[in-house]
């Protein structure tokens, strides 16, 4: 008896150890589609928490995030998921007119936002980049790769501005910071 249980329990062990190996962890994302001037659709698809978003086009990823959750335009990033280089940084303000986007390549995208009462528009070096009429996204044509990516990121902050996260999702926060700040 002391056998078949131990053989059991071998085989048992065995059989979880197995079923784990080919277990992959992968988040349940929202998926925003569009299309980006003439090519082809890309798909944004965003975390439930509202903290990243991952950019699918063609071949290349890119991740979309604010530093530390600080939805500010010097704490944005670019980055993208195969290398793990940073593409782009945020840098600057919109109050002191010097928001711009840093890509690695050395190009300095400047943007102005514009606000009206029923939305806003963020202006980019060609021209309109980014554009919110009667508190909803209007579509815009971009010219490059990096319109796309500045105008993406805008997408990605719009909704990260107009949603919550659902009620099951658990967004842990650390508080050590502000009990150390009141004493």
């Amino acid at each position: 008896m002391k056998k078949f249980a131990l053989l059991f329990s071998l085989v048992l062990i065995l059989a979880t150890a197995k079923a784990q190996e080919n277990q992959t962890w992968k988040t349940p994302m929202h998926e925003v589609k569009f299309i980006s001037g003439e090519s082809e659709e890309a798909i944004l698809s965003i975390d439930p928490g509202l903290r990243f978003a991952d950019l699918r086009q063609n071949e290349r990823v890119f991740r979309l995030f604010y530093d530390n959750n600080n939805a500010v335009i010097k704490k944005a990033r670019i980055v993208d998921q195969h290398s793990n280089l940073m593409v782009a940084k945020g840098r600057g303000s919109y109050f002191w007119g010097t928001a711009r986007f840093e890509f690695i390549g050395g190009d300095v995208f400047r943007v102005k936002l514009n606000r009206n009462r029923n939305g806003y528009e963020i202006i980019g070096p060609y021209g309109r980049l980014f554009v919110v009429e009667n508190f909803g996204i209007s579509p815009v044509k971009t010219l490059n790769e990096l319109d796309f990516l500045a105008q993406a990121f805008y997408v990605f902050d719009r909704i990260k501005t107009t949603q919550k996260p659902p009620t099951d999702v658990i967004i842990i926060t650390s508080s050590i910071n502000t009990l150390n700040q009141k004493k």
